[in-house]
């Protein structure tokens, strides 16, 4: 076997999880439906912390609340790390770097404990790599990550509190491209 062919097969068997990993899109509530003419691309399953601080509220200077600061989590494409989410709506690629933002379209209950489920309007940047492409995406299955419902007061401004979550996030991509 030649190199060029072995370094074909090497590239086809290192995209399979990824192929393998988008088996079917999730259910949803309708308003978290992509379009139509949009397909599941990558589904990675994140594992993480959400940070929050606790500060004073807009409202009542003398009340505290805890505030929503940024995520910190891994997204994994089967045991592999594949992206980290360290930025509130954005995702970076660990192998190539690139990089996509979303915006919030809509927004499904998921439990009292848990992160809602989302849809976002996807803008990857650059024209190459993992997110190149990416339309919309996906935050589903949720565990954890919601605030905690006690332990913020003005002894405890500036505290942090950092709540575990996981959510599998769907990328998909127009249909054919």
């Amino acid at each position: 076997m030649s190199r060029a062919s072995l370094a074909l097969t090497a590239a086809v068997l290192l995209a399979l999880p990824a192929a393998a990993a988008v088996v079917r899109e999730p259910f949803v509530d309708p308003a978290l439906r992509v379009l139509a003419s949009e397909e599941p691309a990558l589904m990675l399953s994140a594992s993480g912390v959400q940070i929050f601080e606790c500060r004073p509220t807009l409202a009542d200077p003398n009340a505290f609340a805890w505030s929503y600061v940024a995520p910190d989590a891994t997204l994994y494409d089967g045991g592999r790390s594949a992206a980290r989410h360290a930025t509130p709506n954005h995702w970076e690629a660990l192998g190539d770097r690139t990089s996509v933002s979303g915006v919030p379209r809509a927004t499904q209950p998921a439990g009292s404990n848990n992160l809602p489920w989302l849809l976002l309007r996807a803008i990857p940047a650059g024209e190459d790599g993992i997110f190149a492409g990416v339309t919309s995406i996906q935050r589903v299955n949720t565990s954890g990550g919601v605030a905690p419902a006690t332990g913020c007061s003005a002894d405890a401004a500036g505290a942090e509190a950092r709540v575990a979550f996981t959510a599998d996030f769907y990328f998909y991509k127009r249909r054919g491209a």
